[in-house]
């Protein structure tokens, strides 16, 4: 594997409404009774998954191992290729585990691959990135600056909206309806499912405080725009 690399790039300006001339191709409310296997497949133990008053709930457990983490994803349900991507979610608020919304297509070591993240580790410490496998690698592209500006405690009290613009010329993200990060000339085409999840890697273990659990990670909605 190539070492790997980090984007650096500019702000991105505020952009038009990513919907626009685009038709809703898949969405997801949550107000069913329970998760749709014909849109969802889990990504992880089924019992941290709930849906509670109209909101996919993603919890951790606690097992002999240790706290885990589950998810869910369209894959083998739904995928696209190029469009946008957006949910709204509530994010955890505490350290120690972390909160995740992506695209993704296959593992990023089978170029061509691709999976765009955002990912929240609490404290507000909010990333979005991609890890790329294409011509020149497989590369972790973090960015060293964004346009994400954030209010104490706005990604865990209450719902934002997060989006992936996909096209020809550029991978875009989007928060609350404003560009904030970009990454130019994608070279992976190949359609993508969407991600949600809520983990716990081992480098956060140490940090993980369980007198402060429960600290989901709540899902409003999900739509996909074609």
């Amino acid at each position: 594997m190539r070492r790997l690399l980090y984007c650096i790039l500019p702000l991105v300006a505020v952009a038009a409404d990513p919907t626009s001339k685009l038709k809703l191709a898949f969405s997801e409310e949550f107000d069913g009774a329970a998760l749709d296997p014909a849109k969802w497949t889990f990504e992880g133990g089924p019992a941290a998954v709930s849906l509670k008053a109209g909101k996919l709930v993603i919890a951790l457990t606690e097992r002999p191992d240790g706290w885990q983490g589950s998810g869910v994803s369209t894959r083998d349900k739904f995928t696209q290729a190029f469009g946008y991507f957006e949910a709204s979610i509530r994010f955890n608020a505490q350290r120690g585990h972390h909160g995740g919304f992506m695209l993704r297509n296959k593992v990023t070591a089978e170029p061509p691959a691709a999976t765009l993240y955002y990912e929240c580790f609490g404290e507000d410490k909010l990333v979005p990135w991609a890890k790329v496998g294409d011509s020149k690698g497989v590369r972790e592209l973090r960015p060293v600056k964004t346009d994400l500006v954030l209010k104490p405690g706005q990604v865990s009290k209450g719902f934002n909206t997060y989006g992936f613009l996909w096209t020809e010329k550029a991978y875009t993200w989007y928060f609350n309806g404003r560009a904030v990060h970009k990454l130019d000339k994608p070279e992976v085409k190949e359609a993508m499912h969407v991600n949600l999840a809520h983990w716990v890697s081992d480098f956060e273990r140490k940090d993980l405080v369980p007198s402060k659990l429960p600290d989901d990670v709540e899902v409003d909605w999900v739509k996909v725009w074609k």
